[in-house]
């Protein structure tokens, strides 16, 4: 052939030439999927390719089909025509598509279409308007595919926030990350035991025990068979295995490093599967489960911050199915229909429930403050009681109306009292078998009782707070004052008791954010208020908790990256309960919150009167409310204590308006000090015991959420140059014109 095409134009006879531009002609072969064939589109050859995902029938992308019907139309080769060749691919594209052909062997997933991707609009939204003026039949939620994207509620398109190929060589990676089927099982009945019973993340957990029985049964079976016939799973339903996996390895009994770094891996397992299934445009239950779960897991890893960040994002994606709205329910509902709208509203509260909690503890106004759907009460619950996931229910709906920032802020004295009441009343309407320790038949259900009591308790001295304000700051007068903040520390003292009380039986509470955080803080202001001294039983409390959560917190802070060292204890604790376990273990110890090192750095440099020491009832009468001397309060020549000058303005205004040293509530902050004749000028106190000069609140509010600025703090700087390519035509050595 090459003399041929060397030989002039003029010595070919038209049957050559023919043949010669028949072998160079460029051939089209069918390396498209079978859908895109069939409407002749442009196909991108991935597993699955984009229009699949687009048209929401990722199941379907195959090229079986089209390979088999191009065999057969090689088979037939005409005379004169040289045999068909496909394009031979480059080594990176065999690569990336034997990898994901051996993901998908292993790990099938797919979203089949329902009606849970069905998006809820408002009824005087203009979709809502639209869909009611048409007249044709839609198909969906009634708007036309075209009109959708002009509307945002366009969801064909795939996962905005990373490409179809970075998910492809995650899923290869996954992989060979799956755990065997002896450790899923471990760490299933590990969660179904422990942490089902207490917050019921997965709706129907019996159902999810069913499939995975199946799922594990495939499983097992396409990794002895020669040719593997997987059944396809949703990617959000492997999304909560995986969750449900991360949050029993939170709770299994292993070592600390092990269990961290299984529940870190899992939950990651579990987000790139709400990755696959396109949580953010495509939600359904599913996703919306496995999402509680992760913002659960990272809670418990001491990541309250971003668990709550996170929960935002749940729960507008649950309102987006409009899982908070009831569905009417009639005579001519079937009893599956009624099932399936009990699950909706388990799920959306359930949402409320950990948004509402969470949003508590840094008194934050929860998203989830709106009308929404009755409670989901089993068909006894009046009858027999609630069961103490329906009481948990209750005591979040109270505090989503009543206890929120805004609500909290304005309350008076009859409405505290009334909303104490209505928490105490929970307790009263709990299954007999919940309602004393002695009626309890099994070890959860103690522990139910002891967490319904220790949440409670927690929550009626949340209510009592305003009594540990500035009097300005609402309309109590001295005496309901002081009968309020006698029934906070009450309920402040039992929170504490009830953390010891299951801390004695499960590892629950430590592992627990919320457990941990209502125990340790409750603990940390009984001694603000000054009642480590004043009441043995709380000392002992307190020494017991410090015990309890010093035996079990990890010494190494620094998590996750590098990866948990191995270490003999239990937890980690994050920055805020770390500085108030280290403030208690202060006011345990020294009566200060500051402690001994401060102080003797202090009384080196001649600006403080050194360590506590215990001192008798004679000597406490002649005491300030910070603890120095009265008659040592007047700086001398060359001496000023501006610690001191603090403890005599706080004395002489407490006398001058005939209040009492012991009434923590006339506390004003130091700044508003008036100066006392012939004193100097009062100087900053920063590194001093602010005992002294902070109300009990403020004081608290420092230690927990003492938060850094926002802005330029460095942590997210990266050491890393971006080589800019040079212009074209430019060599690369050439990029430096200054």
């Amino acid at each position: 052939m090459s003399d041929t095409q060397g030989s002039p134009a003029g010595d070919l006879t038209p049957e050559e030439a023919s043949r010669i531009i028949h072998s160079h002609r460029k051939v089209r072969y069918g390396t498209a999927c079978w859908p895109c064939r069939q409407r002749k589109v442009k196909c991108d050859n991935k597993s699955p390719c984009e229009n699949c995902v687009k048209r929401e029938h990722p199941q379907l992308c195959s090229y079986k089909p089209n390979r088999a019907a191009a065999s057969k139309s090689n088979s037939v080769v005409p005379e004169n025509s040289t045999p068909s060749r496909k394009r031979a691919r480059s080594p990176d594209e065999q690569g990336s598509r034997s990898q994901s052909n051996e993901a998908q062997d292993t790990i099938s997933t797919y979203e089949p279409d329902n009606t849970e991707t069905t998006r809820y609009v408002g009824q005087n939204s203009i979709p809502a308007l639209l869909r009611e003026q048409t007249s044709e039949p839609q198909e969906g939620n009634g708007i036309r595919q075209d009109m959708r994207s002009l509307l945002g509620l366009d969801n064909s398109a795939p996962f905005p926030l990373m490409s179809s190929r970075h998910l492809d060589k995650l899923t290869y990676d996954i992989s060979h990350e799956l755990p065997s089927d002896r450790e899923v099982m471990k760490l299933f009945r590990t969660y179904k035991e422990i942490p089902q019973q207490f917050w019921g993340f997965v709706i129907d957990i019996d159902g999810l025990e069913s499939r995975l029985m199946v799922y594990l049964e495939d499983r097992a079976k396409n990794a002895r068979a020669s040719t593997k016939t997987p059944k396809p799973v949703s990617a959000s339903w492997l999304s909560i295995l995986f969750a449900v996996l991360a949050v029993g390895s939170q709770y299994h009994d292993s070592p600390y490093h092990i269990r961290t770094r299984d529940s870190q891996k899992y939950i990651q397992i579990s987000f790139h599967f709400l990755r696959i299934g396109n949580f953010l445009l495509r939600p359904n239950l599913d996703s919306i489960q496995a999402l509680l779960m992760t913002s659960f897991v990272l809670l418990n890893d001491m990541k309250a911050e971003a668990s709550w960040a996170l929960l935002g994002l749940t729960c507008r994606l649950a309102q987006s199915l409009g899982v908070h709205r009831a569905q009417p329910l009639d005579e001519r509902q079937t009893p599956d229909a009624a099932k399936k709208e009990m699950a909706r509203r388990k799920l959306w509260w359930t949402c409320l429930w950990h948004d509402t909690l969470t949003s508590l503890s840094f008194d934050r106004s929860p998203m989830t403050n709106i009308p929404c759907c009755p409670l989901p009460m089993s068909p006894t619950a009046e009858t027999e009681g609630w069961a103490y996931l329906e009481a948990m229910f209750h005591l979040n709906q109270i505090i989503s109306e009543r206890l929120n920032p805004d609500a909290i802020a304005s309350a008076t004295y009859a409405e505290i009292l009334d909303n104490c009441a209505a928490v105490e009343n929970i307790r009263d309407k709990l299954k007999v078998r919940l309602r004393s320790k002695e009626m309890c038949k099994s070890a959860v259900d103690r522990l139910q009782h002891f967490a319904i009591r220790l949440h409670t308790s927690f929550i009626i001295s949340v209510c009592c707070r305003p009594a540990l304000l500035r009097r300005d700051s609402n309309l109590l007068d001295a005496e309901q004052k002081k009968f309020l903040a006698d029934r906070c520390k009450a309920n402040l003292t039992e929170t504490v008791r009830m953390f010891l009380a299951m801390h004695q039986l499960s590892v629950i509470p430590t592992r627990s954010w919320a457990f941990t955080y209502h125990g340790l803080s409750s603990a940390v202001l009984l001694g603000i208020l000054g009642e480590t001294k004043a009441d043995p039983e709380v000392r002992q409390l307190q020494g017991d908790l410090i015990s309890a959560l010093s035996a079990t917190a990890a010494k190494d802070l620094t998590s996750p990256r590098p990866h948990i060292r191995k270490t003999d204890l239990d937890i980690e604790l994050s920055g805020p309960l770390s500085r108030a376990l280290d403030a208690l273990r202060n006011i345990y110890d020294h009566g200060t919150v500051v402690g001994r090192q401060l102080k003797r750095e202090m009384s080196n440099a001649g600006t403080g009167s050194g360590t506590r020491t215990p001192l008798g009832p004679a000597q406490l009468a002649s005491l300030s409310a910070n603890g120095v001397p009265v008659q040592d309060l007047r700086p001398g020549p060359g001496h000023l204590d501006p610690h001191q000058n603090a403890a005599l303005a706080m004395t002489e205004l407490q006398q001058q308006s005939g209040g009492s040293v012991a009434d923590f509530s006339a506390g004003i902050p130091f700044a508003q000090l008036p100066a006392t004749s012939g004193a100097p000028p009062l100087l900053d106190i920063a590194g001093y015991d602010p005992a002294s000069y902070m109300s009990p609140m403020d004081l608290y509010d420092s230690i927990f959420w003492e938060s850094p600025d926002p802005f330029n703090t460095g942590l997210d700087s990266m050491n890393f140059d971006f080589l800019a390519h040079p212009p074209p035509g430019q060599p690369p050595q050439q990029q430096f014109y200054f």
